[in-house]
């Protein structure tokens, strides 16, 4: 007989797994910055995996007897259907990582919910290396075959329409990571952005929002609103408007990007921002002045900001 998984319930951790920087590298590093259809629709890869395993409470480790071990948890949101796992092998490395999703998309309705597979059909997609071979992630299907508890005793109930309504995985289908994809492209970026201060744009980071002549650019939602609410507004006590600026968020680790920024932004000055988290760099280059905002927002990302002011 061959020797079955062992599967035991984790103590909540004082970070959730989303949280853990180690574990968001190696997300980082099997994904990168591609986009996709999952969990949510036309969204980073990587932060649709990384919310799949935003419990603190739902965390299991599953140990196989040649010594790979899925860690898994749940979004946190509903009762499971949306889950995550890391498969990694005996030394700890990622091997692949699961997700069970409804392959959802938008809604092209304004401010209507995401359009998803319909229930109880999820599709358990696997991200693993280009090299890598489907049996490699056999581990991962009989996670995601392992119903919560939830859905558990749904599939048990002695109700034939109860029954049929727990979650099936309707398909597995296997998709290569893109580890160098990168976050951003020269069409996101907004009038007036100094073709000087792209470097200082990150390829490890995605657009969060863009603004140009006082005006949001991106997201598309606020596209013509003033780029500054009310009260930022006052909290600047009449300082100028940057003419163009570009927020990016980074899965990368916050001291990681400091050190980053120290070298793409040599010869300016560095000072404290306004949280514990939080740092500027301010410069001048041809185009004018610059600044660099580094704020950590902890599990959702680190948001960098780069503003510029053209000399007048």
């Amino acid at each position: 007989m061959h020797a079955a998984p062992v599967t035991t319930e984790l103590p909540p951790p004082r970070l959730k797994l989303s949280e853990q920087p180690k574990i968001r590298g190696a997300v980082i590093a099997m994904v990168g910055y591609a986009r996709g259809s999952y969990t949510e629709g036309d969204t980073l890869i990587a932060a649709q995996v990384l919310d799949g395993m935003r419990s603190r409470f739902d965390i299991t480790r599953t140990v196989w007897p040649d010594g790979r071990t899925v860690i898994a948890s749940v979004s946190g949101e509903g009762h499971g259907e949306e889950r995550s796992a890391l498969l990694l092998d005996g030394d700890g490395s990622l091997l692949a990582l699961g997700l069970v999703n409804g392959h959802c998309r938008a809604s092209t309705e304004r401010d209507k919910p995401k359009v998803c597979n319909p229930d109880p059909q999820a599709v358990l997609t696997i991200f693993h290396p280009a090299d890598a071979k489907p049996s490699d992630a056999e581990p991962l299907i009989a996670w995601a075959r392992t119903l919560p508890s939830y859905h558990a005793l749904m599939a048990e109930s002695d109700d034939p329409a109860e029954a049929a309504a727990a979650q099936k995985i309707a398909s597995v289908e296997y998709v290569a990571g893109q580890p160098t994809a990168p976050g951003w492209r020269d069409a996101q970026l907004p009038p007036g952005f100094p073709a000087s201060l792209k470097p200082l744009l990150v390829q490890t980071g995605e657009v969060n929002s863009t603004a140009s002549a006082g005006k949001v650019v991106i997201p598309k939602g606020l596209a013509g609103k003033p780029m500054y609410t009310d009260r930022e507004n006052a909290r600047l006590k009449g300082a100028r408007w940057p003419d163009a600026e570009v927020t990016l968020r980074s899965y990368a680790a916050f001291d990681d990007l400091l050190a980053t920024y120290r070298e793409l932004a040599k010869g300016a000055s560095l000072e404290a921002g306004d949280s514990e988290r939080e740092v500027v760099f301010s410069g001048t280059d041809g185009a004018g002045r610059y600044t660099v905002r580094l704020r950590d927002a902890k599990e959702t990302g680190v948001f960098i900001t780069v503003s510029s002011w053209k000399r007048k």
